[in-house]
């Protein structure tokens, strides 16, 4: 009578658990793999259900560097904001301008400003009450060779360029200067002759400007501070909401320096042709 071999069983039984096991493994990880990638794909698809939007960002000319640095990096980033994905677009803008299109109340202003100074931000709708500083810029005194040197004799050119000029006259000669009414008397007269800086420039004549634009005497600093627009007539909720998130991600907490603007003088908003 023939007898079976008891070792045979054992061996084999371990054989195909170990084959099991493996293709139940890889079978797991397809599986996983699947489903991951496809959460992946609706989870994307969720979070832009309601499409993309654009985030407009005006700036003064002095500061659009600035505005380019800080738009691409909020873009890299990509923002989501109530369901819809969004690119942050900059536009230069002179800040008198600007001011004025956000006196108007109208809608289609951009939710985030970057002007030169702060002293206009106060009394503007939706406009917050403390605003972080993204840069600052050295106010300039041009004086080529063999021109006048006296403040009251620089030209502060009209244009796009021109409240950073302003800014400058008035860092050079302070209220109670001696030489104000000569730098006020400038002021109109490169109005009225229409001087802009590229034609300062080309003439050599003395001027007031920023770092940005030329090199010169530093007379003083302008600073560049992000102001996101709150929800008002000019700007709703869904583009105020986007603000307040550039803001977020365009000054960490840790960064920067928040102030509190004060109301431009009588004297700048005149200068400005903001009285």
């Amino acid at each position: 009578m023939s007898r079976h071999a008891a070792t045979d069983s054992p061996t084999r039984l371990a054989a195909w658990i170990w084959v099991v096991l493996a293709a139940l493994l890889i079978a797991a990880v397809v599986v996983a793999w699947t489903v991951i990638s496809g959460d992946d794909e609706d989870s994307t698809t969720a979070e832009c259900i309601n499409g993309d939007q654009e985030l407009l960002v005006w700036v003064d000319p002095a500061a659009a560097e600035i505005a380019e640095q800080l738009v691409d990096d909020y873009n890299e980033a990509s923002p989501v904001v109530r369901d819809r994905c969004i690119t942050a677009t900059y536009e230069v803008r002179p800040t008198a301008d600007a001011v004025r299109a956000y006196r108007e109340g109208m809608p289609g202003v951009a939710p985030v400003w970057i002007p030169a100074g702060t002293g206009f931000i106060p009394d503007l709708s939706g406009a917050p009450g403390r605003v972080p500083i993204v840069g600052t810029d050295d106010l300039v005194h041009v004086v080529p060779d063999g021109a006048d040197a006296a403040p009251g004799a620089a030209a502060v050119p009209i244009g796009p360029e021109n409240m950073v000029s302003v800014l400058a006259a008035i860092a050079a000669v302070p209220d109670d200067d001696p030489a104000v009414d000569a730098v006020g008397a400038s002021v109109g007269r490169s109005a009225h002759e229409r001087i802009t800086l590229q034609q300062a420039e080309n003439d050599r004549l003395p001027f007031y400007s920023s770092a940005a634009f030329a090199d010169g005497n530093t007379v003083g600093e302008v600073q560049f501070p992000l102001v996101a627009f709150g929800s008002s007539p000019s700007v709703d909720e869904t583009d105020a909401r986007i603000a307040a998130d550039f803001l977020a991600v365009s000054t960490p907490e840790q960064d920067g320096e928040d102030v509190t603007p004060e109301p431009a003088s009588p004297r700048l908003a005149r200068y400005a042709g903001l009285d």
